[in-house]
């Protein structure tokens, strides 16, 4: 080979099928082992209350922000949160996959919302941490359903990072559509803590939880995609 063959060789631009190849199990165990140690972290200072002082502080600047106008505008992103919606939505998608031939994509994306809500039940049976007051639809001012991790910021962000991971492996994202699905969360996480529904600590470990879950559930499509092949 000769010296300019090679370094065209060595200087190849990065084809789509180069940007779409899979993460190795090794990247997607670092994903679940860093997000399950954050979760952890944050679950310890839950339990032995070290955390409630910054929840604390945290609630009252969130409070401190409410108005009307802010109410509504943040109501759609409380509906398009709810959980039987989003869980439709993903079934309808793993559905559609399934349909299109895309059986390893459908499988993750039908099993993501599970993992998600077994993983979130399970840690809230064990950990006793209550909801905040929503002073504007509980007249007595107490909540008293176990609040962490967050169920709705678990789920979307397992099903959004999962959903971006899967669809951009099959090349169907488009930037839009990828940018829509990681500001989702954030949207999500922050509305909880602005209406007063949860945490500070139940919105970072619901990011954990769901990021732990992407993480796997991302690992189970590449071992699926890679026997398909």
């Amino acid at each position: 080979m000769s010296g300019a063959t090679a370094n065209a060789a060595v200087a190849r631009p990065e084809t789509a099928a180069d940007a779409c190849a899979p993460s190795s199990p090794l990247n997607h165990g670092i994903v679940i082992l860093v997000a399950a140690g954050i979760f952890a972290l944050i679950a310890r200072g839950v339990a032995t209350k070290k955390i409630h002082a910054i929840d604390q502080s945290a609630r009252e600047a969130a409070q401190s922000l409410r108005t009307h106008a802010l109410d509504v505008a943040v109501k759609p992103v409380t509906i398009l949160s709810v959980l039987p919606l989003v869980a439709s939505a993903t079934a309808a998608l793993a559905f559609w996959l399934r349909h299109e031939r895309r059986a390893a994509a459908a499988l993750a994306t039908a099993v993501t919302p599970l993992v998600a809500a077994a993983a979130g039940q399970s840690f809230t049976t064990f950990l006793a941490q209550r909801n905040p007051p929503d002073r504007s639809d509980t007249p007595n001012g107490e909540v008293t359903e176990p609040s962490f991790p967050s169920g709705h910021t678990t789920g979307v962000t397992a099903e959004a990072l999962s959903i971006a991971y899967i669809l951009s492996r099959e090349e169907l994202l488009s930037p839009a559509v990828l940018a829509g699905l990681l500001a989702w969360p954030l949207l999500v996480s922050t509305a909880r803590l602005y209406r007063d529904r949860h945490w500070l600590s139940d919105i970072l470990g619901g990011l954990a939880a769901g990021t732990a879950v992407a993480g796997a559930t991302s690992l189970l499509y590449d071992v699926r995609k890679a026997k398909e092949a």
